[in-house]
């Protein structure tokens, strides 16, 4: 049987890291930010709002509640489009984030063995603990990352050129 480690050290380091990749993708396709590529529903910059607004307004919303409450039953969680991060431009909105993982990072880093092992009731119904919390924050982070350079194929496909301007 594999040694219980929580926290898990690869996933905190992938949590606090994921971050870059997303600033990264996001550099990348700056001059696209309000571009939405054919068979996309959302543009780079749509991605970045999203992903802020659900690190802040539901990661660590729900995370202090886990911490705070016995089991709690969490509600299903829609992001209202928040007028202030509309106007950011997609490298504004990654610092953002990048500040937003941080503290992500930070609320998770000095939890015990006990808070790693409290329970909440997702809006799909099923029983989760704040370890599957953590890797659905970095699973999150990845698929819009994954998403961002895909686009960044999709926009500029000569990317040598660019390396060597």
């Amino acid at each position: 049987m594999p040694e219980s480690r929580i926290p898990d050290p690869a996933l905190m380091a992938r949590l606090q890291l994921s971050v870059k990749g997303v600033d990264w993708a996001a550099s990348l396709i700056r001059a696209h930010q309000h571009e939405v590529p054919e068979g996309e529903e959302w543009s780079p910059h749509q991605h970045l709002v999203h992903l802020l607004a659900v690190e802040t307004g539901n990661y660590h919303v729900r995370l202090e509640r886990v911490l705070a409450e016995e089991r709690p039953v969490l509600a299903a969680w829609s992001a209202a489009v928040d007028p202030e991060l509309e106007a950011l431009d997609l490298d504004a909105l990654a610092e953002r984030f990048i500040s937003a993982r941080a503290k992500t990072y930070e609320l998770f880093k000095g939890l015990t063995q006990e808070q790693w092992s409290r329970t909440a009731i997702w809006p799909d119904g099923r029983e989760v603990d704040v370890a599957w919390m953590a890797e659905k924050a970095l699973w999150h982070a990845l698929d819009h990352f994954a998403t961002l350079l895909d686009m960044h194929q999709t926009f500029d496909a000569l990317h040598a050129k660019a390396w060597q301007a």
